[in-house]
């Protein structure tokens, strides 16, 4: 086994991710092991119900659980053992390292709440599209954005008259080309 703490992966039925990472946390305090981290990277996402709109959290990786430990056959051995675990993703013979720029790039993605929020893709003075709404469909240029509220101030030509419509983050869509381009090339 490697030295030094590394990133693994452990396969698990979907639906069982949290369960898996219990039956870690409990089984390090058990063996009186350093502490480890344990992250099921999560999406926030919107799902219609009827006429509504609801916030879920979802899975990023179903039935995936990324662990952070010195692996050694012993952690190894009695992480095998737990119920619901399924099998670590390996290389040849060994538990497969998370490359670091991997890694990296999930760890950034989900911050501290181990949570992939919402991107916009927006900013002042971006086109935009009213996608949900009595509004619906009519398109304005962003004149201010608050994120901490959720609000965005659109300006739009209805009729022939410029108005300043105060409206949701979620129901305008972004249209600026080079904006969708940019963050299609960091995907």
């Amino acid at each position: 086994m490697k030295d030094g703490e590394k990133w693994y992966v452990i396969y698990t039925r979907t639906g069982d991710e949290l369960k898996v990472k219990r039956l870690i946390e409990l089984l390090f305090s058990k063996l009186n092991k350093k502490p480890i981290r344990v992250l099921i990277p999560k999406r926030a996402i919107i799902e219609r119900k009827g006429k509504k709109r609801v916030e879920k959290i979802k899975f990023l990786f179903p039935g995936y659980v990324f662990i952070k430990t010195n692996m050694c056959f012993e952690i190894y051995y009695e992480i095998s053992k737990l119920p619901h675990f399924l099998k670590f993703l390996k290389d040849d013979v060994e538990p497969a390292e998370v490359r670091d720029d991997e890694i990296r790039i999930i760890l950034s993605l989900v911050g501290d709440s181990d949570i992939v929020g919402f991107s916009t893709g927006i900013k002042i003075g971006g086109k935009v599209k009213i996608i949900d709404g009595p509004l619906k469909g009519f398109e304005g240029l962003i004149e201010k954005i608050d994120r901490r509220k959720g609000r965005v101030k659109v300006r739009l030509n209805v009729s022939g008259n410029v108005n300043l419509v105060d409206l949701g983050i979620r129901i305008v869509e972004n249209l600026d080309k080079s904006e969708k381009d940019e963050l299609s090339e960091v995907s």
